[in-house]
């Protein structure tokens, strides 16, 4: 006998954020207000199973067709949008992912973005990276998953002046310019669903892939907040590209850069393309693509900098300068790779560099 909700697809609503009482409050208010299943962190982190034995049995029961899950906090967000679309691989049975809220304490944003501890992925993501000891930074926890948002629920808000609230909602709003940006406590702000369509996992959503994609529309918009793209045809002197990071960027000399990203190439490494990830005080570069594993030259991600800044109060012109600056001069760049290979490389090593790049 087949039951009637046999085979229908269950909504999933995942709720994300680091601030683990506010993110367990939030998802249990939801699912109750919603009158949703609820499935918590602590069930997850315990058994691998629980999230695909939870979603098998909601087919079963007509009446409950949406599944409120809250994942523990250092959930890498595109994986969970992977297993939830099968963009990652296979998807879980029969599962529409609907929503992803994410839960931010507005009262201490601002340094939780710039927080420089790490996560251990053993202790809150045991059904991820079983028996492994991984390390991800906090900062880097937050930013992506507000990125990867259809909403961010604002919690702890009230007491926080009106302008400096707008200024926070407006810097959500350039990191994730398709969430939602809610307040908890306002009329209807856990009962509303999302507008915003669900997820197939080949979404662009991060701003600073919006603002590459020249697709960068952000919902909400304040004085002191602004994004650019920097773009650069020559490669960075890496010298000068770290003395710039270090003493002026870090101290905030252009203003407050609260998140980086795009694709950058070092004269010391010429022939790769590296991912660019820096938020807060974390900065990391990371061999993306070998130019000798190109065979459309039109798959290269870029000739040189290509890069998304997204901040507060910055000075664009004099940022975009300093970075110019750390690019090759005209007298480096003739003189190619034989000069560029003398100079001092302060980045670590990647391992995946081969010796035989000229």
């Amino acid at each position: 006998m087949t039951m009637s909700g046999e085979g229908s697809a269950v909504r999933v609503v995942a709720v994300m954020g680091a601030c683990g009482p506010e993110r367990k409050d939030f998802a249990a208010a939801l699912a109750r207000q919603r009158d949703s299943v609820l499935l918590q962190a602590d069930r997850i982190a315990s058994d691998e199973t629980a999230l695909e034995s939870a979603l098998r049995l909601l087919q079963l029961v007509p009446s409950s067709t949406e599944l409120v899950v809250e994942y523990p906090l250092a959930s890498a967000i595109t994986e969970v949008i992977g297993s939830l679309t099968g963009s990652g691989g296979d998807p879980e049975p029969q599962a529409r992912l609907s929503e992803v809220i994410c839960v931010v304490d507005a009262a201490h944003l601002l340094d939780d973005l710039f927080r420089d501890d790490y996560v251990v992925l053993e202790a809150d993501q045991r059904w991820t990276h079983p028996g492994e000891l991984a390390y991800v930074c906090r900062a880097e926890v937050i930013v992506k998953q507000i990125e990867y948002a259809s909403t961010v629920m604002m919690m702890n808000w009230q007491r926080i002046d009106p302008d400096e609230l707008a200024m926070l909602a407006a810097l959500v709003a350039h990191l994730s310019p398709l969430a939602q940006v809610r307040f908890d406590g306002e009329p209807a702000a856990r009962t509303h669903r999302s507008t915003v369509p669900g997820y197939s996992g080949q979404e662009t959503r991060a701003g600073w892939t919006c603002l590459l994609n020249r697709d960068f529309h952000p919902r909400r918009r304040h004085n002191r907040v602004s994004a650019f793209r920097y773009e650069q045809h020559r490669p960075f002197h890496p010298g000068r590209l770290k003395q710039l990071l270090d003493l002026r960027v870090e101290t905030e000399e252009f203003g407050r850069v609260i998140r980086s990203a795009g694709f950058a190439r070092l004269a010391t490494r010429p022939h790769v393309t590296a991912q660019w990830e820096h938020i807060g005080q974390i900065i990391s570069l990371a061999p993306l693509a070998f130019d000798h594993q190109i065979e459309d030259p039109e798959e290269m991600l870029a000739f040189g900098q290509d890069i998304a800044f997204i901040g507060m109060d910055l000075e664009v012109a004099g940022l975009a300068a300093a970075l110019d600056e750390a690019t090759l001069t005209d007298a480096e760049l003739t003189a190619g790779p034989p000069l560029w290979r003398t100079f001092a490389d302060p980045f670590p090593l990647w391992q995946s560099v081969t010796e035989t790049e000229d």
